[in-house]
């Protein structure tokens, strides 16, 4: 690898997307490096200069318990999946950026532009990869399981690394490994997590809102949101995570309603009702090991109510 191709990309490092054909010269025959699908959704981005987010050396993958390695890629600021390739899907999915698709951004220099006509053909080529495998779909998400490897759950290392690296605080490294060793007690005289929401109800409870993209909503209290909840923590289906209880009380701007996703696990599509998506509201990683994915937090409407005044209260940890 040259100097450029190894660079490694820290948070808040602005950096070029490559063109369509500088990344279709990295991909397989199956549209991945590494395993790491290239999806339709990312062309959009090609050329884009945009700030690292967080470096992606690990991710939660649903299905796998604990925190699994990746290495090799980086999460951008404002690159979501849109799910238009994927059947319209609102996951709203952060997308994984493996370094061979990206290149530092010279201050004050124009985005490198390709030859028009071997870009054409790069981006058609681009805009056909496979998102579906008979009646799944496939993406990133659903490839995570696949291009990860095991990490023991004792190991601490990758949050030291965040430490120094700037992705968490000394303070924030200490309440984590402290959640973990309390979480860890509690399991083992049959305590939920902590912050886990746990009702006696059948969880089958619906509240329809009607709410829209641009309302405006309370976050019921917790004795509220148990009423609704099942002795797994869910709400036909949909759990309360142990992350979400931090903004209860809060009002927030809905962003939009949530109808359907893609199942991590095995790729098929789940349809939703009476769920939302609030505006700034995305798992920070608190209750998984500093994960950087950034997952946006589905609100069922029984678990809000409208409110008339905008105003938007933020808690802290």
């Amino acid at each position: 690898m040259t100097d450029m191709e190894s660079h490694l990309y820290l948070a808040g490092e602005t950096v070029e997307v490559k063109s369509a054909a500088e990344i279709a010269a990295t991909l397989d025959a199956d549209g991945k490096l590494d395993g790491m699908p290239f999806m339709p959704e990312m062309l959009a981005f090609c050329g884009r200069k945009l700030q690292v987010s967080r470096r992606a050396d690990k991710t939660c993958v649903e299905g796998f318990y604990g925190m699994r390695k990746l290495g090799g890629a980086v999460l951008l600021d404002e690159a979501r999946c849109d799910g238009a390739a994927h059947g319209g899907c609102q996951r709203n999915c952060m997308m994984f950026w493996k370094e061979e698709w990206l290149k530092p951004a010279a201050e004050g220099q124009a985005a490198f532009v390709p030859d028009l006509q071997t870009e054409s053909k790069a981006r058609r080529v681009l805009s056909n990869l496979p998102t579906r495998d008979g009646d799944r779909y496939v993406c990133q998400s659903t490839a995570l399981g696949a291009v990860t490897q095991a990490q023991s759950k004792f190991d601490i290392g990758h949050l030291v690394t965040d430490v120094r690296r700037g992705e968490l605080s000394p303070m924030g490294f200490v309440l984590m490994a402290g959640r973990t060793v309390v979480n860890r007690l509690r399991h083992m005289v049959g305590l939920p997590d902590l912050d886990q929401l746990i009702g006696d109800s059948d969880g089958k409870s619906k509240v329809a809102l009607d709410l829209k993209p641009g309302d405006w909503v309370r976050i019921r209290s917790a004795e509220e949101i148990k009423a609704t909840l099942g002795p797994d923590g869910r709400n036909l289906g949909l759990t309360f995570e142990p992350e979400m209880t931090r903004y209860i009380g809060g009002t927030y701007e809905v962003d939009f309603p949530v109808r359907s996703i893609i199942l991590e696990e095995t790729g098929e599509m789940a349809k939703l009702n009476r769920t939302v998506a609030l505006k700034t509201l995305a798992c920070r990683g608190v209750c998984a090991k500093n994960c950087p994915r950034a997952n946006t937090l589905y609100w069922r409407e029984a678990w809000l109510e409208r409110v008339e005044q905008a105003g938007v209260e933020r808690k802290t940890a």
